[in-house]
């Protein structure tokens, strides 16, 4: 049984993104919606000099202005500089917008965007709450393989999004990530209309396939009401045709399985499910140095790829930083630093880490009746480590620092970790990601990874919300208060 944990930040669900001049719609069209963002050119300022009814929290490093100088239509847009040192961080902005419709509903975000030397990436994203600001259904745009980045024109980027009557409140924003400048322009909201007659039989095959794994694998398909879904379905589907069109009925199934709970589970579609096992992605680096007092500090970041050559990579680098700390310095303690590790594929973190970690059965796939352990070796776990370091001194005292944006399989790492007997996690609550995923190819390309079953620990112990660290460091100010008081505990003796 294969199973990976994977990012949710990073490899998003329930979206279609697309360049619109590249994916033209074959039945029915988009009109202009009644629902719209208000300064959606970013025309107005407000008494700060941003832009007016957008949402924007200050981030270091990086600067936001109206600017005239270049924009796509009307006299304005919205420019972001960014030269952050860390490469976690980002630049948002954002609105909140009332939808209510009586019946299910298709609409469709767009935003005209433009990048100059832009390392690093621009996403869209979405939040849907119901009438109790409950969130319902949540998607970005980083796993469909869609990359603005580079020096770009303008092009115009889209967001399709299925709204149930349950639908109140669409958050929607943009985010840039990296060094370069980002404008964006011209946000509006669109709706679906004209589609007629039944779907097409390629798109029933592909949405009765998706569901099929959905009713066969899912840890919640019994908390769905499918009369109801399927009702919805029927509405949506009308006047679909190409294949590439299930991607809006398997995305409401998505949503349905939100409603209940489920907050892991997502799409990629073709060209994200090839890039996962390319390799060809670009990756984050693992990082090391050498702290006060000797000790070695390790920062694992997420992990996007189940190509074979680059997990052992990864594993291998992460490895090597573990053997060149410990063999030029007589280290004294251990920091491993999860805090901007979203996820992605857990087994090259794990194994990269081994030479800290205990051998054997480390935690637990819990599903229904029976339980699958995760065994690591000292060749690593299901990486084949051919020359495994071992640390010198194995009972040096271990902080695994973890925090909001730590999810998925960046948890995953953490669990690995917790009761062993010289480790204390620091830091804030995870991002609570903790169901372990399968992979399950669908006939068009695109992949289903679905939460097949809950985690447990190395002592059976569940986790359903969050990992809470054993010391709690709230982050306030701009120094590293969690490293700090992870140095102090590892300096006691």
């Amino acid at each position: 049984m294969k199973i990976y944990n994977f990012n949710i930040f990073s490899l998003s669900p329930v979206i279609f993104l697309s360049l619109i001049s590249c994916n033209p719609n074959k039945v029915g069209k988009f009109v202009a919606s009644p629902i719209h963002f208000i300064n959606a050119g970013f025309e107005k300022k407000s008494k700060t000099e941003l832009p007016a009814s957008w949402k924007l929290v200050p981030t270091e490093g990086y600067a936001v202005t109206q600017v005239d100088d270049i924009k796509h239509l009307g006299g304005h847009s919205l420019k972001m500089v960014g030269t952050p040192a860390d490469g976690s961080k980002d630049m948002n902005v954002s609105q909140k917008v009332s939808v209510d419709y009586k019946q299910v509903k298709r609409i469709r975000v767009t935003a005209y965007i433009k990048t100059e030397q832009l390392k690093g990436n621009v996403v869209l994203w979405y939040n849907i709450f119901d009438g109790k600001e409950r969130e319902i259904d949540f998607g970005n745009s980083e796993s469909l393989g869609v990359m603005a980045t580079g020096t770009k024109d303008w092009q115009k980027y889209a967001i399709d999004i299925v709204l149930g009557n349950d639908a109140k409140v669409l958050n929607f924003g943009a985010y840039m990530r990296g060094t370069g400048t980002v404008w964006f322009d011209d946000f509006a909201i669109e709706e679906y209309e004209g589609g007629s007659g039944k779907p097409s039989s390629e798109v029933v095959k592909l949405n009765t396939e998706f569901i099929d794994v959905v009713k066969k694998n899912s840890i919640y398909k019994d908390s769905i009401d499918w009369n109801a879904v399927e009702k919805d379905l029927a509405l949506l589907g009308k006047g679909l045709k190409v294949p590439s069109d299930a991607i809006i009925l398997n995305s409401y199934v998505l949503q349905r399985l939100r409603k209940v709970g489920d907050y892991h589970s997502f799409i990629q579609n073709k060209v994200g499910a090839q890039n996962y096992t390319s390799g060809k992605v670009t990756q984050p680096e693992p990082e090391s140095k050498l702290l006060t007092n000797g000790i070695g500090y390790i920062s694992v970041p997420s992990f996007g790829s189940v190509n074979e050559e680059a997990v052992e990579k990864f594993a291998l680098q992460i490895q090597a930083m573990i053997k060149e700390l410990d063999t030029r310095n007589d280290i004294k303690g251990w920091v491993v630093d999860l805090r901007t590790n979203g996820g992605g594929n857990m087994y090259p973190m794990i194994s990269g880490l081994a030479p800290l970690l205990d051998t054997g059965n480390l935690a637990y796939f819990i599903k229904g009746t029976k339980d699958y352990p995760l065994k690591l070796t000292e060749n690593g776990m299901r990486v084949n480590i051919k020359d495994p370091y071992k640390v010198k001194n194995k009972n040096n005292k271990i902080a695994v620092l973890i925090g909001s944006k730590t999810g998925s399989s960046g948890e995953m790492t953490a669990i690995s970790f917790i009761g062993q007997h010289n480790t204390k996690l620091f830091g804030e609550p995870s991002a609570g990601y903790l169901t372990s995923n399968e992979i399950f190819k669908i006939s068009d390309g695109s992949n289903l990874v679905l939460a097949t079953s809950y985690i447990a620990d190395r002592n059976r112990k569940k986790y359903l919300e969050k990992i809470y660290p054993d010391i709690t460091v709230k982050v306030v100010g701009n120094g590293d208060t969690v490293l700090q008081k992870a140095k102090s505990w590892l300096a006691e003796r």
